[in-house]
């Protein structure tokens, strides 16, 4: 394990033989990157702080086909590139457009493109390129009428939809997963048509509207995605907020991992002896390595059935 303490670890990357950390609650850095599977530290980055090249907090990393590592900002409205080497330097900073509404979450489209989606609730999809700046807006938030309590702005409902995002270059399909309900959207972005959206009845994002923000009211969802070569596999928790304010559940995390096919039909459910909030499938040697906050020793692999 590695001797670098991990407060609330969120996202885990395995590129080769580097595993990289996020930690959304640090001391010092939001990132770590260890040496796998031995698990050595080899740097830490993206340094918690209000300096110029330092960070106010940290929503998602990402890696590109080069190795190169990607980190967003939200508060600062900036995604980063840090190097492949041992540095804790940044090598780019991309200024996200201010009429951006608090991105958080962001994913590679290509070399000169980035995926993020969309907070005003307009749309549910944009395109970024590497000024910071809008190239084109995509699809539209999949609510029905009795999803929550609607305000005059669309702000609360992209609160209440927020997704999780994954795109998968391969397949040029871009998935989503909500944080608050039981949602799955499939998105072909090179067609600009939809997939499949997977709502179960009732499982949509329920909220109240106070002010200009969303209340959950329902269930906390999925946190986490990965898209692969044949499947969708999704950190699931079902926790009700009910039970969350009652302390009836006190575990953060979620047990179940569904998985899912890449036209979202449901194959199989995995029940985990732990819960986690983040993880990594690599599908080459069958091996899910998750993040289990709950824990003194917070990250864990698991052997899986293809």
């Amino acid at each position: 394990m590695p001797d670098v303490y991990l407060k609330y670890p969120f996202r885990v990357r395995l590129n080769d033989t580097s595993l990289y950390v996020m930690d959304i609650h640090p001391i010092d850095y939001y990132c770590h990157e260890f040496s796998y599977p031995a698990m050595e530290h080899k740097r830490s980055f993206a340094k918690r702080g209000e300096a110029p090249n330092e960070f106010l907090d940290a929503e998602n990393i990402r890696l590109d086909h080069q190795g190169r590592f990607w980190v967003l900002d939200a508060n600062r409205k900036k995604i980063v590139h840090f190097g492949k080497d041992n540095t804790s330097t940044p090598q780019e900073t991309i200024m996200l457009d201010e009429a951006f509404i608090r991105t958080l979450d962001f994913d590679l489209l290509d070399d000169s493109t980035f995926i993020v989606p969309d907070y005003t609730g307009l749309h549910r999809l944009s395109l970024v390129n590497l000024d910071g700046k809008f190239v084109r807006n995509l699809f539209s938030i999949p609510a029905s009428s009795g999803g929550g309590d609607m305000s005059d702005s669309n702000v609360p409902l992209a609160q209440a939809w927020r997704p999780f995002l994954r795109y998968n270059s391969q397949h040029g399909i871009a998935v989503l997963v909500t944080q608050l309900g039981q949602v799955l959207e499939i998105y072909d972005i090179r067609n600009e048509r939809i997939v499949n959206i997977v709502k179960p009845i009732g499982m949509e994002p329920h909220f109240v509207t106070k002010g200009n923000y969303a209340v959950p009211t329902g269930i906390m969802g999925y946190s986490d995605i990965h898209v692969g070569r044949a499947h969708i596999y999704a950190v699931f928790w079902g926790h009700s907020f009910d039970d969350i304010k009652r302390q009836k559940q006190t575990k953060e995390g979620g047990r179940y991992i569904h998985v899912f096919d890449l036209q979202g039909n449901p194959i199989r459910q995995y029940l985990l002896d732990r819960y986690i909030t983040g993880f990594h499938v690599d599908e080459e040697n069958r091996k899910i390595i998750g993040l289990d906050v709950n824990a003194d020793q917070p990250i864990v692999e698991y052997t899986y059935l293809p």
